[in-house]
């Protein structure tokens, strides 16, 4: 009986680990991808408390981020019991308060690079009749950029900012089935003019990954995994305990034409010299100018609670940055001198 037992709890742990959602289990090119998570910014939220050496409250984005960036109320921890399986989370928060919408987001106090991000999501506040008949402005997304988007002292990834790539992981683009996961690039052009990319209509330039569907009107738990590599760019989907490769596309970095840069940059290519380091920020926000929309009436969308409940968020580092300790702009180090690297086994059960 003793020995039963022993074999049964050595296959829950062998399950449990198997189970874990870890770049090695794609399907191809897992190999090129760190064992280790990078413990800069990958966090389980298990904690009573937000963990502010990793996590910055975003104070940029509009006013209903800015006013709010000290609320308490929209950055909470909790935790939830479900067939006897206890998740805990971050649920960052999108409410109203006399009409006008509060919202808050999250950033990374470290930047990163190349790897493999994977983050664990769900929606509570779209499962609503007027939000289907007629959208949200509320705008969640888990993107990357190269400011840090906080208060206190300013800091840019990079210290040449002619070219970057913004990666939107996923976001909702407040339309029917608006869900997209694509990487706008800023870019210095033929005419040496910094802009953001074309995104729409005739020679649009906006690399897309897929144009969804995320499960939104479901307040389930999903998971999506992000490679970013010196190669190319690719958005997977945690399904039936694999990796499923998501959409059709593969984002390829191509090189430069350095006399014509924007030629480059298209729905299925990028250009070299757009793949920098970046601040990951997850969360809520409305758009300036939807807000001004809303506070003087001409806006129709509803503007209903919404949670976005965040269980992890993990970076492995792709191997080609695997002692790669970058300066940010101000000259601190990304990993303070020194990488944070956690071996520590994934457990998906939580008793």
């Amino acid at each position: 009986m003793k020995n039963s037992i022993k074999i049964l709890i050595a296959f829950l742990s062998i399950w449990q680990v198997s189970n874990a959602q870890t770049p090695q289990q794609l399907s191809e090119n897992g190999n090129q991808y760190e064992t280790y998570r990078d413990n800069s910014i990958s966090d389980e939220f298990n904690s009573k408390k937000l963990n502010t050496n990793k996590w910055g409250r975003r104070n940029t984005g509009g006013a209903s981020i800015e006013n709010y960036v000290a609320d308490k109320s929209l950055v909470v921890m909790e935790k939830e019991t479900n067939k006897g399986v206890t998740t805990n989370f971050v649920s960052i928060k999108a409410t109203t308060e006399k009409g006008s919408p509060k919202t808050a987001g999250l950033v990374s106090n470290a930047s990163a690079f190349y790897g493999f991000y994977t983050v664990k999501f769900r929606f509570r506040g779209f499962d609503t009749e007027d939000v289907k008949e007629k959208g949200s402005v509320w705008h969640p997304a888990v993107w990357c950029a190269i400011n840090n988007n906080t208060d206190g002292v300013k800091r840019s990834s990079i210290k040449n900012k002619d070219f970057w790539t913004e990666i939107d992981f996923m976001e909702w683009e407040n339309g029917a089935n608006g869900w997209s996961s694509d990487a706008p690039a800023r870019l210095k052009d033929s005419k040496g003019v910094k802009r953001k990319v074309i995104t729409k209509g005739k020679g649009a330039e906006k690399a897309i990954m897929t144009k969804g569907p995320f499960q939104t009107y479901n307040p389930v738990w999903q998971t999506v995994g992000l490679e970013y590599t010196p190669e190319y760019i690719k958005l997977w989907e945690w399904k039936n305990g694999e990796w499923v490769h998501m959409g059709k596309r593969v984002v390829k970095f191509v090189d430069e034409d350095e006399s014509n840069p924007e030629s480059k940059y298209t729905i299925s290519t990028i250009g070299k010299n757009a793949r920098k380091p970046a601040f990951w920020l997850l969360g809520n926000i409305v758009a300036r100018y939807v807000l001004a929309k809303v506070e003087d009436g001409t806006n129709t969308h509803t503007i209903n609670d919404l949670s976005v409940d965040f269980d992890f968020f993990r970076y492995y580092r792709h191997k080609s940055t695997r002692d790669i300790d970058w300066n940010w702009e101000n000259g601190v180090k990304q990993g303070g001198g020194k990488i944070k690297k956690d071996f520590s086994p994934i457990q998906t059960i939580k008793k």
